[in-house]
């Protein structure tokens, strides 16, 4: 079961953080693992427009603050 659909924002937990452009983006693309979810792999849009690649425990859904704030 996956976390997270293309379209979904995202932010990076912050001990991964410094490995991309962003602490932030939009999911544009989803590769499912079919035995770990929790290596289930998604493409990352940040807001300059870089794509990174990321596991889903390394991100998660932004709260109610950072949604205003984008």
């Amino acid at each position: 079961m996956q976390g997270f659909k293309i379209g979904d924002r995202v932010v990076i937990l912050q001990r991964f953080a410094h490995l991309y452009p962003g602490n932030a983006g939009v999911v544009t693309g989803v590769h499912l693992d079919p035995f770990r979810t929790m290596f289930n792999e998604y493409k990352i849009e940040f807001a300059d427009g870089v794509t990174g690649n990321v596991f889903e425990f390394q991100i998660r859904k932004p709260n109610d603050y950072e949604k205003r704030g984008q």
